[in-house]
This record gives C-alpha cells, sequence and structure tokens, in this order.
C-alpha cells in the first residue's frame, strides 16, 4: 500500500515537472548531449544509442528540446575513447555519458569534464572513483549476474565443473567485478567448481575467437564451460565452439545482444544468453541527462532521490550515486526470435 502511494506521489510530481516545462516550450533552451561508448562497432552499443534516441525524441515532443550526438572509437581502445572526451569537453556539452574502457584511465579527463560544468552520467561500465561522474546508470546488480551465470553452468555441466571465463581487457572495471563476484559466489554455493583459466580477448572479434580457441585447445575437457561475458566474446566462443565440432559437449553462456546469438540457438552450440536491454539502457541514461541538466531529479521522497525515466517509470539513486536498470533476462531458443536487438 505505501509503494502505491509512493509511487503516485512521484508520478504526479513528474507530470508537475513535464508541464512546467511543457508550458513554455519557446523558453525551454535546447540542450546538447553526447554518449561515447567504450567502441562504436558493436550491436549492443547500437542498442544503446537506440534508446537513448529514442529518449530524444520524446523530450523533443515534450517540448524538452536535446542535441544528441553519438561518437567514440571504432574499437576497444582507451587512449582513443580519453581522446574524443577531450574533444567534446572542448565543445562545451550540456551533459556527457559515457561507457570506460578502463575504469582508471577515464578518472583524470571525466574530473576535467565536471569541472567545465558538464554533468556526466556513466552507463555500462564505470569508472573506479564515483567523484569523477554525477550518476552511474548500473544495468544489473554485478551479485544478481554472477549467481546467474554460475547457476546456469551448474545446471547445465554441474556443481563441480571447470570453467573458463573469456573476459575483454584485464582493466575493464564490469568483466572483473562480474570475475570477482563469481568467485565469491562459487566459494559460497558450489565449492568444487573453479576456474582453469580466464582468457582477454580485449573485446575484439579476432583475438576473442582466438583465445575461444585456446580454451578449446589447451584446456579443454578440463574446462567443461565457457563463461563469455562480453558481447564481443559471447558469439566469438560459440563460434568457436562450432568450428570445433563440440556442440552439446563444450557448455558455453554468455553476455550478447539476442540478434548476434540466434544462429548458434538455431546450431544448438548455446543454450541460454543472458542480458539485460541495452535500449532501456541508453533510454535511461539519457533521461538521466537531462535530469540532471534541467534540474528535474526529484529529491526528499522518505528520504531518497529519484531519476525519472520517461516509460520506464522511476529510479531510485543509490549509495555512490548509482542507479540500478533492473534484473538480468535469460534468453532461450523459445523466446529469442521474440526480441530484435
Amino acid at each position: 500500500m505505501r509503494k502505491g502511494i509512493l509511487i503516485s506521489v512521484l508520478v504526479m510530481l513528474s507530470i508537475v515537472s513535464i508541464a512546467s516545462f511543457g508550458s513554455t516550450t519557446n523558453s525551454a533552451s535546447p540542450i546538447t548531449i553526447y554518449m561515447v561508448p567504450k567502441f562504436t562497432g558493436a550491436p549492443y552499443f547500437t542498442a544503446c544509442e537506440q534508446g537513448a534516441l529514442q529518449a530524444v525524441a520524446e523530450l523533443n515532443e515534450l517540448g524538452l528540446p536535446v542535441k544528441f550526438y553519438y561518437m567514440g572509437p571504432s574499437t576497444a581502445n582507451t587512449e582513443d575513447e580519453i581522446k574524443t572526451i577531450t574533444s567534446i569537453i572542448a565543445l562545451h556539452p550540456d551533459a556527457l555519458l559515457y561507457s570506460s574502457n578502463d575504469a582508471q584511465a577515464l578518472i583524470p579527463v571525466l574530473k576535467q569534464a565536471m569541472a567545465a560544468g558538464i554533468k556526466v552520467v556513466g552507463f555500462d561500465s564505470d569508472v573506479a572513483d564515483p567523484a569523477a561522474r554525477d550518476l552511474f546508470i548500473n544495468q544489473v546488480d554485478f551479485n544478481v549476474l554472477a549467481r546467474t551465470l554460475i547457476d546456469l553452468v551448474a545446471q547445465n555441466v554441474g556443481p563441480d565443473a571447470g570453467i573458463a571465463i573469456l573476459s575483454a581487457d584485464p582493466n575493464a572495471a564490469n568483466q572483473n567485478a562480474w570475475i570477482a563476484a563469481m568467485k565469491e559466489y562459487m566459494a559460497q554455493s558450489y565449492p568444487k567448481m573453479h576456474i582453469v583459466t580466464i582468457q582477454y580477448g580485449g573485446d575484439l572479434p579476432g583475438p576473442s575467437y582466438q583465445d575461444a580457441q585456446t580454451i578449446i585447445n589447451a584446456y579443454y575437457p578440463q574446462a567443461k564451460a565457457i563463461v563469455a561475458i562480453t558481447s564481443v566474446a559471447f558469439p566469438m566462443a560459440a563460434q568457436a565452439v562450432l568450428d570445433a565440432g563440440l556442440s552439446g559437449k563444450l557448455y558455453v553462456v554468455g553476455l550478447a545482444t539476442p540478434n548476434d546469438m540466434k544462429k548458434y540457438f538455431q546450431a544448438g552450440v548455446v543454450k541460454q544468453d543472458v542480458l539485460w536491454n541495452p535500449v532501456d539502457l541508453g533510454y535511461l541514461a539519457l533521461y538521466a541527462a537531462n535530469d540532471l541538466v534541467r534540474g528535474m531529479m526529484i529529491s526528499n521522497i522518505n528520504g531518497t532521490e529519484y531519476i525519472g525515466g520517461g516509460k520506464l517509470g522511476f529510479y531510485k539513486v543509490g549509495p555512490n550515486n548509482v542507479v540500478l536498470l533492473g534484473k538480468p533476462f535469460i534468453f532461450t531458443a523459445q523466446n529469442v526470435n521474440q526480441f530484435n536487438f
């Protein structure tokens, strides 16, 4: 009952805020927001961009004009990402959305952006210092994701399986947090399950495929499962398993957009694909930036601050200014064709 009342209050406050801006459409100043993904060449980040564009269209219709730009390195490269953000700072936008290639290396340039008066919102991959951004939109709770992946390994291969992890870069914040959470959960719930090797494909198709081949050639059958924790690594691992003729013998699970995995479901290589909706992630990140720039954050509701996420509703701002999008979703052969991203 109390939860219903709280939601009703938040909705009314949102309507008042939007109406006050919408009633003065001509006086609502346009704002400029840049989105910088880890790299532009991945369907995952294209889906994030699509979500941001949906939010831009809605805000423009409400009389809250947004100029939106999407740019970043073509491959996962920390130096190029820093150069991109540096060039954006010189343009003096109102807000910057980023997904970090390196949890430490981006801190100085993000603090430079904040010092220049730019609202900084992270999405997908954070930096190590919360003081380097205003908000971080976390796609999923790290511990929940780790439990989901490890439970799937236990269900499909057994509680004492050796697993190989195919990651991105050794300094990738998300992947390192997920690996740490997986280790902790294994120790608690599956003490005989163990990590045989961790390979780093740099979020690049070629190296990720080669690392998957290394796992197959050097660690199978000691490794009974590959857990590929990037949207680039998972399809490459599935392809390597398919090419090696190990479909149904070497279990492979990970994180990727459903469109990238449909053919592997069809081939019988993959049984589950774990992810969230990256369209919603980009959408919420854009709304968060808009709320920050326009001063539309909703504060002091039972001592808690909220952001308005458009059609997604309201989201609580948690410790270290982190906003949690939601729970992971498991795609299967039975439901994957219902999705198109």
